[in-house]
């Protein structure tokens, strides 16, 4: 059984620059190119035990303390970007032992801080999880306290001149906190609102808006040299950074090719067929179990002497849920991308103490992983209602043992057998309807095809839509 599949494409993807047509290929691209700003966005909050949370902050200390190593050496010179940001990276992982003393010598300082322990503990007894605005604003409170511990310390081994503008009230935001009881005053409003979510949601959205806008305003006015990139990223934006950087150990990047299973809507024609300049795959799907197939060539493993190998296998078509809302996961628990040794050095053991967020994973690990691969799934095959027109289904390019940054390596390939045919847009043009009928000439010749499609799109003033009809007289077995 088949089912057709639509890929709108622009005539110069098709038969210019990257000529996907003579190649059989399909571009995946990632997530950051399509046209919806929210595509991928996932609902991630943070809730866990005192464990969990003081690893966190230990997390967070590391990777600034990377940052600020790489400021000290290059200053301005060369940039730092938020791919410096080690969120892959333990203690175990520094270069010297030298180096990871150092660290250590850090660590014990920051922790000696009897208020940001407290601090800590009354962020992992939240009673509703946290959520980005809300972790946010505990970054930014401790965020000159951890710049303090790191510059002192380097300090102190030497690495830099004793400074002039040393924070001896560094901590004050975070004692601050404590002492009026800020977590404990924002629970009780929760228990007096029924426990509502949306309470603690409204006050942080609020703090973070607040912020965005007095950063705007000290650049506008020169309070903040914005050519100082490497400093700005280090003592103002790597709160923010941090939190997005973090969210790659949940899931692994993915990349998609989008297709729809209909061609008659005259946006979809102007967004993706290139103004209607375009043309329209036809793609048969192999259905199976009643999910729908199409068999391409990848990379799917390497061969110590050859190199990467490559071979057909069947990617799934992937319905988009067009709904109201994002799915939510829990980070603590959802932490995929690491493997079960560094999770728990990094994330869950402490002083031999073993988080209860593991608990999912260590009572059944397939379990665990079958849930956690539905959410991956689930949280890229949604759009909101705005996009239903496009009845788009997408196959889906990720692997968490496998690396796809390079583009080279999202162009993957499909059997000429599965291409039914090739809809020209309206105002596709002559000259090149005529290229892309001598590639399909060709490649039908070469394997002894004449059941392949041509069809002209055009307006039906009767449907109020785009139709098309069949070019029946191209036909390569009888000539053109």
């Amino acid at each position: 059984m088949k089912k057709e599949f639509y890929r709108f494409r622009r005539i110069n993807s098709l038969i210019g620059e990257f000529e996907e047509l003579e190649n059989q290929s399909i571009y995946f691209a990632e997530p950051e190119s399509l046209n919806d700003p929210m595509e991928g966005f996932r609902d991630i909050y943070w809730r866990g035990d005192f464990i969990v949370w003081r690893n966190f902050f230990r997390h967070y200390l590391l990777c600034l303390e990377r940052l600020c190593s790489l400021l000290i050496i290059s200053g301005e010179e060369h940039p730092i970007t938020t791919a410096d940001i080690p969120v892959f990276s333990g203690e175990e992982d520094f270069p010297t032992p030298m180096y990871q003393k150092l660290f250590v010598k850090i660590t014990n300082k920051f922790f000696d801080n009897e208020s940001l322990i407290k601090l800590i503990k009354s962020i992992s007894q939240r009673t509703t999880p946290i959520r980005r605005d809300e972790l946010y604003f505990y970054l930014r409170n401790i965020h000159i306290f951890s710049l303090e511990v790191i510059f002192s310390e380097y300090e102190r081994s030497g690495f830099i001149p004793e400074r002039d503008n040393k924070k001896y009230e560094a901590d004050k935001q975070i004692r601050d906190l404590v002492s009026q009881d800020f977590i404990g005053t924002l629970e009780k409003s929760l228990l007096e609102g029924g426990g509502v979510e949306k309470i603690a949601n409204e006050i942080f959205s609020a703090h973070h808006y607040s912020n965005q806008q007095m950063d705007l305003i000290y650049r506008f006015n020169g309070n903040i040299d914005s050519e100082k990139r490497n400093k700005n990223l280090v003592f103002i934006e790597f709160p923010k950074e941090y939190i997005s950087q973090i969210e790659k150990l949940v899931f692994p990047d993915w990349y998609t090719a989008c297709f729809m299973t209909e061609y008659k809507s005259s946006s979809v024609w102007g967004h993706y067929g290139d103004n209607h300049y375009g043309a329209c795959l036809i793609f048969n799907a192999n259905v199976i179990n009643e999910e729908s197939f199409l068999s391409l060539k990848a990379r799917n493993g390497y061969n110590s002497t050859s190199g990467p190998t490559y071979g057909f296998s069947n990617r799934k078509f992937y319905p988009i849920d067009y709904i109201q809302g994002y799915g939510q996961i829990d980070f603590f628990r959802m932490l995929g991308r690491l493997p079960i040794p560094k999770l728990n050095s990094m994330w869950y053991m402490l002083n031999g103490s073993l988080s209860e967020c593991a608990d999912e994973m260590n009572k059944s690990e397939d379990i665990w992983h079958e849930n956690y691969w539905n959410n991956f799934y689930r949280d890229i095959t949604v759009k909101s209602k705005d996009w239903s027109y496009e009845n788009e289904h997408r196959l889906i390019l990720a692997s968490s043992l496998d690396n796809f940054s390079d583009p080279k390596d999202r162009s993957l390939n499909y059997e000429f057998s599965s291409l039914k045919g090739i809809i020209f847009g309206i105002k596709t043009t002559t000259e090149d309807k005529l290229k892309v009928i001598k590639i399909i000439e060709k490649k039908c010749n070469e394997t002894g095809r004449d059941d392949f499609k041509f069809y002209q799109a055009q307006y039906s003033s009767v449907e109020k839509c785009i139709t098309h009809y069949e070019m029946s007289l191209l036909n390569f077995k009888k000539g053109i």
